[in-house]
């Protein structure tokens, strides 16, 4: 089969420590250009959060924010968009209210906290030392009042993105925002909630931009571990799941590959190219 476009997850697939793309993988996405595939990668992160050395790669396009948003990355516009609607986010954050919990709201690509949540990520909100990348790297706008932001603005979200959460309150919590209407819950790791539109997810972005593009799903290899990545990897033509993945990952693959961390992309990639 000829892969046209390889679209690929990045936190527990392409990157590892949430930052760094191994030279194995660096080199086989490269290969796999030099061949003619489109290289896109498909994350939950908004586009300025990008690691580095994923935007050097030659990428045209990110699916983002869960399929929230598809970037041209040459000229940074929204090409697809698949929003939260004001009414549905204002009715999430009536819920978020009632907990003391560190919340972001992702647009125009960027990331939207509370002035006092970064500086209490730590000390009060005990974001464990993996999970402090995901808050100190970022570049924030701020707000005083989510629901007031909401209100006077209009705001319809890319993703609203609950980072960490106990467990035990992550269940209550997802159990209350499961009966507002038109929101899609996923994961990408155990203890985060990321809460999208309905409509958007990695495998309704990932066929609107082939669609644009001309490309036959048939002819797209798609690379994930969690959640958040089954319907690409159900949608797309030929799918892997890393080994270390979760269950319904690799249920929705069509065959599992070594674990991130020992070059499960390459791997695959590879594989694919093979044969």
């Amino acid at each position: 089969m000829g892969v046209k476009l390889i679209a690929f997850d990045l936190d527990g697939t392409a990157i590892v420590k949430h930052k760094y793309l191994p030279e194995c993988n660096r080199s086989a996405l490269l290969e796999a250009h030099s061949l003619g595939a489109i290289l896109v990668p498909a994350t939950g992160r908004m586009r300025d959060f990008l690691p580095e050395c994923v935007k050097e790669l030659p990428i045209g396009y990110a699916i983002t924010s869960n399929g929230g948003v598809v970037y041209d990355m040459g000229t940074g516009r929204a090409v697809i968009e698949n929003l939260i609607p004001n009414g549905a986010a204002r009715a999430v954050q009536k819920i978020l209210d009632g907990y003391d919990v560190y919340l972001e709201y992702y647009t125009g690509g960027g990331a939207i906290t509370r002035r006092d949540m970064p500086g209490r990520a730590r000390s009060h909100y005990g974001l464990p030392e993996s999970k402090r990348h995901f808050v100190e790297d970022k570049v924030y706008s701020f707000t005083d009042d989510f629901g007031a932001m909401l209100r006077e603005t209009g705001l319809c979200p890319e993703k609203i993105n609950l980072p960490y959460l106990p467990e035990g309150l992550r269940e209550e919590i997802w159990e209350r925002l499961s009966e507002v209407e038109g929101l899609r819950l996923t994961s990408s790791i155990p203890d985060n909630i990321e809460i999208n539109s309905a409509e958007a997810h990695k495998g309704g972005a990932l066929g609107a931009l082939c669609g644009r593009l001309g490309i036959p799903m048939g002819e797209v290899l798609a690379l994930g571990d969690n959640g958040n990545d089954v319907t690409m990897l159900r949608a797309a033509g030929i799918s892997a799941a890393m080994g270390d993945g979760s269950g319904d990952a690799k249920a929705a693959a069509t065959f599992v590959t070594a674990a991130h961390d020992e070059c499960g992309l390459a791997q695959a990639v590879r594989k694919v190219f093979e044969e």
